[in-house]
């Protein structure tokens, strides 16, 4: 059957297939031979093609990561001279994107964080989710630090754990809000761009609160 396989796009065939089985049945319970079973070819082309199992589990982490991050403004983020609140504003944008997609529907990438936060965590994505959201992240302290005028590490990686948390809970617990708090499901570009003014609103109320405390 592998045979029948376009041969120029097996390899990304390959991480769609193996995507659907690691977010059924998570990364240990997963096996190489439940894939190739999936994707209708051998495991030895697998093996082939990925080598082991973890290697194909980071191939996929990647390949989400690409697709959700490759629109993030990595470039004003880190401009020295660009205003810290449009930073924080452009992050949170960014983030909501990169969990809900343009559509609301959710992207890979925010898929696997549900995977990895609630359901199956495991160690080897660990690395990648530091590559990806880790840069953008420490912008955002950087930008809190500039606001604030607080040079405290442990309490900048709180206030900037508070900002980057409200935008993966209300992915995470998209069902929650909607049932417990009345709060509509993001269904397309507009409710992003919505949700990302009221959590910058919220965010920026805050550290400018802190902002007087410092200076007081």
């Amino acid at each position: 059957m592998s045979k029948t396989i376009d041969q120029s796009n097996t390899k990304e065939k390959l991480l769609l297939h193996a995507a659907d089985v690691f977010l059924e049945y998570g990364y240990e319970n997963t096996t190489v031979r439940m894939i190739a079973q999936k994707a209708g070819v051998n495991a030895a082309l697998i093996n082939y093609h990925y080598g082991d199992k973890e290697t194909l589990y980071l191939e996929v982490v990647r390949y989400w990561a690409r697709d959700a991050f490759q629109n993030f403004p990595l470039g004003f983020l880190n401009d020295p001279n660009a205003d810290p609140a449009e930073k924080i504003r452009t992050f949170i944008y960014h983030a909501l994107i990169c969990l809900f997609g343009p559509e609301g529907r959710g992207t890979g990438f925010g898929r696997l964080l549900v995977h990895e936060a609630a359901v199956h965590p495991s160690a080897v994505v660990q690395n990648i989710v530091s590559e990806t959201i880790g840069p953008p992240t420490k912008a955002v302290t950087a930008a809190v630090a500039q606001i604030t005028g607080i040079s405290d590490v442990e309490k900048l990686q709180v206030y900037t754990a508070c900002i980057v948390g409200q935008t993966v809970y209300f992915y995470l617990s998209r069902n929650l809000t909607k049932e417990l708090l009345d709060i509509p499901a993001i269904s397309g570009s507009q409710d992003i761009r919505s949700l990302s003014d009221e959590i910058y609103t919220f965010s920026m109320a805050s550290l400018n609160y802190l902002k007087e405390e410092s200076e007081a």
